[in-house]
């Protein structure tokens, strides 16, 4: 994919320019001439760049490391950033100044030497000072800053190639592919992707497929209610079913329970509110058992027909009460005159 990038870059080099990243560490352990070895791996360049980037300035590249002397110390040039790739070792793309690139390109200065500190305990490199220009590193088998192009660059090749085989492998296509072929798959790839995203998307827009899926999704669970709390609660119910081994027998008798209680509150805030009268009592419940929510409508929307805050007592059974003007209405709402009340219902006028 590259075979023409150490061409290109040798007549770069011929033409007055200087290659644009350098390689400051080799990945693995480095040997420093009479201070034993150092350690590079990805590691080492996340702590190094991160401290970079939290400084916020570019590293200087100066000549003889002239910066950690109290002497002038002009940049031969400016470390915008770093890369790591294993196998390879951390780079650093650097703009250099006219003058160093000068020196560079008449072997005048063909070394350089990073200013750095080491974690004692695993030798591995923490921070990045600064690097300089130099023809006496310290670095064993440092080869010079042009020098390092084909071999930096063939091993990059030989790392970017293999990638790319993987992804003509996971694409499908065959081995000789070329580079143009491959970003054209990839493209193909997205845009399927988009394409099937949006078909998912109108379909699930879709009100007949919403409500085929809901019709399915309830008589699973073996509902009639579509509301989302019951729902919900169903698959809890039945996920708490599969932990404890509940049957499907006890899950149903639990929801019998569950709706005749719900049933039963509402019937008794119905009676409460004056909303149904007693002997509506068994009729409102088995209402509520089948239909909460038709029958909350009805509670809603229902007038008050009985006073309730009014009357001592809703049992007409109950000897002697007064037959004031609350029993009264009442007699009337069902049908019962004042004179059946006193003749039949036991009841005497005071």
């Amino acid at each position: 994919m590259n075979k023409f990038r150490i061409i290109i870059a040798r007549i770069a080099a011929k033409e007055g320019k200087i290659p644009e990243w350098i390689l400051l560490f080799n990945d693995g352990w480095i040997e420093i001439e009479g201070e034993g070895k150092i350690f590079i791996d990805k590691v080492a360049f996340e702590t190094i760049d991160s401290h970079l980037k939290s400084r916020g300035v570019d590293m200087v590249f100066d000549y003889e490391h002239q910066t950690l002397k109290d002497v002038q110390a002009p940049a031969a040039g400016w470390i915008k950033e770093l890369r790591y790739t294993e196998g390879v070792g951390i780079e650093a793309r650097v703009v250099w100044t006219e003058k160093a690139t000068q020196y560079i390109l008449n072997s005048e200065y063909r070394y350089y030497s990073p200013v750095f500190m080491v974690h004692k305990k695993d030798k591995r490199v923490a921070e990045l000072h600064s690097v300089a220009l130099t023809n006496a590193p310290k670095t064993n088998h440092l080869k010079p800053i042009l020098a390092k192009l084909g071999d930096n660059q063939k091993k990059r090749e030989e790392l970017e190639m293999k990638f790319l085989e993987k992804i003509i492998a996971a694409l499908g296509l065959k081995k000789n592919s070329s580079e143009e072929e491959v970003v054209i798959a990839v493209t193909q790839l997205k845009e399927d992707e988009v394409s099937a995203v949006a078909k998912l998307k109108k379909i699930g827009d879709n009100p007949k497929v919403k409500e085929v899926v809901a019709k399915e999704v309830l008589e699973a669970l073996d509902l009639e209610d579509g509301e989302t709390s019951t729902v919900v609660a169903s698959i809890h119910a039945l996920k708490q079913n599969d932990k404890n081994s509940v049957s499907r027998e006890e899950f149903n008798k639990l929801q019998g329970q569950l709706k005749e209680r719900d049933a039963n509150e509402v019937v008794a805030k119905a009676m409460k509110d004056g909303k149904i009268t007693p002997d509506q009592k068994d009729w409102a419940t088995d209402y509520a058992k089948r239909d909460l929510k038709g029958f909350n409508t009805f509670i809603t929307k229902a007038p008050v027909i009985v006073p309730v805050e009014n009357l001592e007592s809703t049992d007409l059974t109950k000897t002697d009460p007064s037959l004031d003007e609350a029993t009264l209405n009442v007699a009337k709402l069902m049908d019962v005159s004042k004179e059946d009340l006193t003749t039949h219902g036991g009841l005497s006028e005071s």
